[in-house]
């Protein structure tokens, strides 16, 4: 397998405040659990708060590893987009057209229509500073 020409992913300054969000969000769902706990009342009522209290843990401990793999690897031949939601490698003479990155504050977007692909149209949002590398590839598609 050959070494990719690029790689865009998250910044340190994304993955810092992206762990500093999931641990703000860990000791307030933590401490939401232990106040419902300790409040006494019923034991419906604090099982609804330990419930809760549960809710902010899990959101920061699933999406944050989710978040943390996300990144656009640019290879000679094809692109590998790993998404929140999509992981999927697009050969180059897939791509019938492509739109070049839109600027952006620290992130971009890039658009493309596919063909023999599970997806007609494929819109990627990539967090990081937008290079001419991309959009030349991009322009190059059918050369």
């Amino acid at each position: 397998m050959t070494d990719a020409l690029h790689t865009y992913r998250f910044g340190p300054v994304v993955k810092i405040a992206l762990l500093s969000a999931a641990l703000l969000q860990i000791v307030a769902g933590v401490l939401l659990m232990s106040q419902a706990y300790l409040a006494g009342g019923t034991v419906l009522q604090q099982f609804s708060g330990v419930v809760l209290g549960m809710i902010p843990v899990s959101i920061a401990l699933f999406l944050t590893p989710v978040l943390w793999r996300c990144e656009l690897r640019v290879f000679e031949d094809r692109l590998e987009y790993q998404g929140i939601l999509l992981d999927i490698a697009i050969p180059r003479d897939h791509i019938v057209a492509a739109v070049a990155p839109r600027r952006g504050l620290g992130m971009f977007d890039v658009s493309l229509e596919l063909v023999n692909a599970p997806f007609r149209r494929l819109h990627l949002a990539i967090m990081d500073r937008n290079e001419e590398r991309l959009a030349r590839w991009l322009n190059n598609v059918h050369a």
